[in-house]
């Protein structure tokens, strides 16, 4: 009677079993609902995006035009094609200081950084509108994402100060 060898399970058969046990796992939260991955688009509206940039150290206040495209970079992710600039708000820098009754703040030019400036650019794009939020080419945009402006003169980082659909406009 010859005897069988014995079967021993090495470190590619762990990984192999592994692997479909994450895809099956990965299957059934998605049928069931939970992945993520099955938002139900409610709309495709066109949406404007503010973006907040603090401090920018820059002598042209003109760096930003309307009508003039702009890249942006979510999570380290080129969105393309370019976004287009539609308004764009400036003031100088400001810091705080307590009033000489001590109650209450005042706020003036910063002394230390006179063209340091902050900017509020809008942005807009076409997007998925999903229970949770806006989609904009497979990126969620909320308020307080990280996001980078970028073109020919610059390069800059902000964040996300709203999100809002355009109204269509009236025929």
């Amino acid at each position: 009677m010859a005897l069988l060898p014995r079967a021993r399970a090495n470190f590619i058969d762990f990984t192999a079993i592994a692997l479909l046990c994450a895809a099956g796992l990965g299957f059934g939260l998605a049928k069931a609902g939970h992945a993520g991955v099955n938002q139900v688009i409610t709309g495709t509206p066109d949406v404007e995006i503010d973006v907040y940039i603090t401090g920018l150290k820059t002598k042209d206040l003109n760096l930003f035009k309307v009508g003039e495209p702009s890249a942006i970079t979510i999570r380290n992710q080129p969105v393309k094609p370019p976004m287009i600039i539609t308004k764009v708000e400036h003031t100088p820098k400001q810091v705080a200081f307590l009033a000489q009754d001590g109650k209450k703040a005042v706020s003036f030019d910063d002394p230390a950084n006179p063209i340091a400036h902050d900017f509020t650019v809008t942005v807009k794009d076409k997007a998925e509108e999903t229970d949770d939020g806006y989609v904009i080419r497979g990126n969620k945009i909320k308020v307080g994402n990280q996001i980078e402006l970028e073109w020919k003169k610059y390069r800059v980082q902000g964040v996300v100060v709203d999100v809002r659909p355009i109204a269509p406009a009236a025929k």
